[in-house]
């Protein structure tokens, strides 16, 4: 962040009287909402600090900290009082008041984007720390709870002179690009190299699988040669172990017996029912390795098809919050969103739960008149947005079809969809969203 940058946009927000909204939207950025009208992302990422307007933004997360609850007690719906930039330093200075009940709140939001240093300091009216993005402690500055906050001393700051910005509302857009894109790249190569891993090793174990058709053929043969010995035992003797038999298909048939006749085709014939046992097994591992690389392939294409950071997260999340998933039906995947939790049905099993696990007022998501992934959308009685809406009928298409086009999700609450069998259904009062999906 450009000291010039920062004294113009200080002097820009100069016109606003209130924050109708705040709330951290990334592990370092603060959404903060002006008089209802301007929504900014003031990003302190110590690489990279800005100030951006992101009107599609996907809140992944909920920060609950204390330094989030202290946010909102502080700062949403406060009245500005001030909005500075302290001389030879980049830091926005808010000062507010918030206007309770019984008595008003005074405080100040100090959001300071000085490289390593970078941070966000909540103080109450006599300069005291009551929270920060980041505790430090060292001997030059301490920031904790508190501790009155010690303000820097005004630097020589040097950079390359910088234009006017005469368009606001293209500057924050254009540093939203600036930023996304870098993060963007960078995050998208990670998710989808991983997904690519995952991918590799279940090819490996696919391959690898043995030939369902041999073993049936092992299976088949070994009956009959069971079948051959026991309908000939009346002629075997006991010690035999190498015997020739005729067979009506195959002639004479040779065969070496590990032990006597009788105890050799019993063990024949429940080696035989093995094989079976195992080739029907193989048929449903390769089913589920078959969908899994499947699954995974749609989602790598989600992930590069991502617009920003935020979305994929939720499309690829770390495994801190993967870890959700670990109790989950492996037959369904659940995406999490803004609080909102969407599942979608791997396969027809994962359907079928969705639709015997969903609540009357979870929203219920498939294509219309076309084979599709059934999705749920936990509501817990709240209604999704819009946005929220449409990202989850873009997971229906994607984990749906293969080829582009524009395509028509139809989405109801689940009281509205009725089961007539497996995961098949009829449904009333539905709406529809328009999702296009590129080849």
């Amino acid at each position: 962040m450009k000291y010039a940058n920062l004294k113009q946009i200080q002097s820009f927000l100069g016109k606003f009287k209130k924050i109708t909204a705040i709330r951290r939207a990334g592990d370092m950025a603060i959404f903060i909402e002006f008089d209802g009208e301007l929504g900014l992302f003031f990003d302190l990422s110590k690489a990279d600090s800005a100030i951006y307007a992101n009107p599609d933004f996907l809140n992944v997360k909920e920060y609950k900290a204390p330094f989030d609850v202290a946010l909102k007690k502080r700062f949403w719906g406060a009245r500005i009082l001030n909005l500075s930039v302290p001389e030879g330093n980049r830091i926005l200075k808010l000062e507010c008041e918030f206007q309770g009940s019984y008595k008003s709140l005074a405080s100040s939001l100090f959001l300071e984007f000085t490289g390593r240093f970078t941070n966000a300091i909540i103080t109450d009216e006599k300069g005291v720390i009551v929270e920060a993005l980041r505790h430090i402690d060292n001997n030059f500055r301490v920031i904790k709870p508190g501790r009155e906050l010690l303000e820097l001393p005004p630097a020589t700051i040097k950079e390359r002179e910088t234009p006017l910005i005469t368009d606001f509302t293209r500057y924050f857009s254009e540093e939203f690009k600036r930023v996304n894109n870098a993060k963007l790249e960078n995050l998208r190569a990670i998710k989808s190299a991983a997904i690519e891993r995952k991918m590799q090793n279940l090819s490996e174990i696919l391959s690898g699988l043995e030939n369902e058709a041999d073993l049936n053929a092992q299976s088949e043969i070994l009956s009959k040669n069971a079948g051959l010995i026991l309908s000939n035992l009346h002629a075997l003797r006991d010690y035999e172990r190498e015997v020739t038999l005729n067979d009506f298909e195959r002639g004479k048939v040779r065969l070496v017996l590990d032990d006597s006749p009788k105890i050799a085709a019993n063990a024949m014939f429940a080696k035989a029912k093995r094989l079976k046992q195992k080739a029907a097994g193989l048929i449903i591992e390769r089913q589920n390795l078959t969908e899994k690389l499947e699954f995974l392939s749609n989602l790598k294409t989600l992930v590069n098809e991502a617009k920003s950071a935020e979305e994929l997260e939720i499309l690829a999340p770390k495994k801190a919050r993967a870890a959700k998933q670990k109790e989950q039906n492996q037959n369904v995947e659940d995406f999490y969103i803004e609080g909102y939790k969407i599942s979608i049905g791997r396969n027809e099993k994962g359907n079928v739960w969705l639709l015997k696990n969903s609540k009357k007022d979870d929203v219920w998501m498939h294509l219309k008149d076309l084979p599709s992934a059934h999705v749920i959308i936990k509501t817990a009685k709240s209604a999704p947005s819009e946005e929220i809406l449409r990202f989850a009928a873009k997971i229906c298409v994607n984990f749906s079809v293969k080829g582009g086009g524009t395509y028509e999700v139809d989405f109801t609450k689940r009281n509205n969809v009725k089961i007539t069998s497996g995961a098949n259904v009829n449904y009333i009062n539905f709406k529809t969203i328009l999702v296009t999906k590129h080849d």
